[in-house]
């Protein structure tokens, strides 16, 4: 799914590429087009995650083309540096930011997405104790764990290993986002759905018992 022409350009803050979550969507190509990353945001992205920040750039440029600009911003904070490329560049601007979007409103003309709400869009957020059906592919890295995935979301589910292949009801425990994807964590609930669907399909289709005449 692509959400903007290939032709369009996007301008990163080091917030959005610390957080991660821009680049997995640049991966799964929900956006397409040239990023555009100033010499000092590059220069805060390693000064704050030093050799992370460096892994999160390189996947970066494995995700889409990538423009490095040598502007340090002539003195300016990263937010004013950023907003004013992007307003040069005529680009979008990607962020994670609340003082940056404070300070966007000075920039009527460049549009600003913040991340965290275009995730919740695009992304399932799997709420703690919510019930979810997955199919199990495959096992986990632990023996007891079986693993499926809901819209590209790894599920990893507890005592589900012996359900490779079969639909299962679990329960969220907890939801865990980083720079290399999401990880749902869930408790496996009692019965699975498969076998849930097969009771219900036999007892549609069983024969009304009548009593004697």
């Amino acid at each position: 799914m692509v959400l903007f022409k290939s032709v369009d350009r996007f301008v990163l803050d080091s917030s959005s590429i610390l957080d991660g979550r821009i680049i997995q969507l640049f991966s799964k190509k929900f956006f397409e087009g040239k990023i555009i990353v100033p010499q000092l945001v590059c220069s805060i992205v390693r000064k704050v995650s030093g050799s992370n920040g460096e892994r999160a750039i390189s996947s970066l440029q494995r995700s889409a083309p990538v423009e490095f600009i040598a502007d340090q911003g002539d003195g300016l904070i990263e937010e004013a540096c950023v907003l004013k490329i992007a307003k040069k560049k005529k680009a979008k601007l990607f962020t994670v930011s609340d003082e940056l979007c404070r300070q966007a409103k000075s920039y009527p003309k460049v549009r600003v997405i913040d991340v965290r709400e275009l995730y919740r869009t695009l992304i399932p957020i799997f709420t703690p104790d919510r019930l979810i059906s997955v199919r199990i592919l495959k096992k986990g890295l632990r023996a007891h764990e079986g693993v499926g995935y809901i819209e590209g979301v790894k599920i990893i589910v507890e005592n589900a290993a012996k359900q490779v292949n079969h639909v299962v009801n679990a329960r969220v425990l907890t939801m865990i986002t980083s720079d290399k994807g999401s990880l749902v964590f869930c408790s496996l609930e009692e019965g699975t759905a498969d076998s849930a669907r097969r009771r219900s399909t036999r007892s549609a289709y069983r024969r009304p018992r009548y009593g004697k005449r």
